[in-house]
């Protein structure tokens, strides 16, 4: 994985290494590549911890199939109460819980995004961690293709509505125009937010998945198999009973830190889309002053001299 987003960064600075110095801000690279970083071990740390819980939970299970292989007929009870109630509802709860951390999972990694003209990601995909080729970065540009192609009306309406002032800061502090200037800031926007509800529902799964763990806590039998040490050492009394739920709430604290690195990136990332913009627009102007030139040049040459 940490190659893989090497070749990301490495192409994305590629990318960036042709933009010229205009006199407007100059483009952060070092930063860009620290907000891509950053969201990378972000949303790694969030897959280790889902990963671990699911270890966890695979082992209360695994306890609680040895648990169902006792033989309970021969064994009487006092009253009312019947064992073998505690072990059916162990067995389905710990299926329901590793249900839940698998749901947490999925919701990350399906293609969930939808960025226009067919193209599709996953939370995963931002983060430089899914479908090899996609990243934030690709998500945007994406996004600002389809709008350039599909939104040129609501664009226009937005640009409309800018007053003098608003145009003339755009063009003072980007140089570029107040239109591209939209593309460029809505497509970010768009990204974000629609990462944004991905990580709420992923959020949502985590506070759901943790009620359900507190709930299981009063059954006899998994607070049996969250004490019981294997031959490996593994569920030792240290890390008993709130062992997952630290692990779950940990989940939750983690996806907001995937959001910030997220809107870190983003708005680097407007920068950027900000730099090339200006970028072309320097090169159109210089390719346009150098028509001009030509042009009057072969304005002032006689017809005589070119037959």
């Amino acid at each position: 994985m940490k190659k893989k987003l090497l070749v990301i960064m490495t192409g994305l600075f590629l990318a960036v290494t042709n933009i010229h110095a205009t006199g407007y801000p100059v483009f952060d690279i070092s930063g860009w590549l620290t907000a891509i970083d950053q969201l990378y071990s972000q949303y790694d740390m969030v897959m280790n911890t889902i990963t671990t819980i699911e270890n966890q939970y695979q082992q209360i299970q695994q306890a609680v199939e040895r648990a169902k292989s006792i033989d309970w007929e021969n064994i009487r009870f006092d009253g009312d109460f019947d064992i073998r109630n505690d072990i059916r509802d162990a067995n389905k709860r710990v299926n329901a819980l590793l249900t839940q951390s698998r749901r947490i999972k999925e919701t990350l990694t399906v293609q969930s995004i939808d960025c226009g003209n067919g193209n599709r990601y996953s939370l995963a995909d931002l983060c430089g961690m899914g479908e090899s080729g996609k990243n934030f970065f690709t998500a945007v540009t994406n996004t600002e293709n389809f709008m350039t192609q599909n939104m040129r009306n609501t664009v226009k309406n937005i640009e409309e509505g800018l007053t003098k002032k608003q145009r003339e800061a755009i063009w003072r502090k980007y140089g570029i125009s107040p239109r591209n200037y939209i593309f460029a800031s809505q497509a970010v926007a768009k990204v974000k937010d629609a990462s944004a509800k991905v990580i709420a529902k992923a959020t949502d799964e985590a506070v759901q998945l943790k009620r359900e763990e507190q709930i299981a806590k009063s059954n006899a039998i998994m607070q049996a198999a969250y004490s019981q040490t294997d031959s490996d050492g593994n569920m030792t009394d240290g890390a008993a009973k709130e062992a997952n739920l630290h692990l779950t709430q940990q989940v939750i604290e983690e996806l907001g830190g995937v959001q910030e690195a997220i809107n870190d990136l983003a708005n680097v990332t407007a920068s950027k889309l900000i730099a090339d913009e200006n970028a072309k627009q320097v090169e159109a102007e210089e390719m346009r002053k150098e028509q001009q030139k030509q042009e009057a040049f072969d304005n002032r040459v006689p017809d005589s001299f070119v037959k």
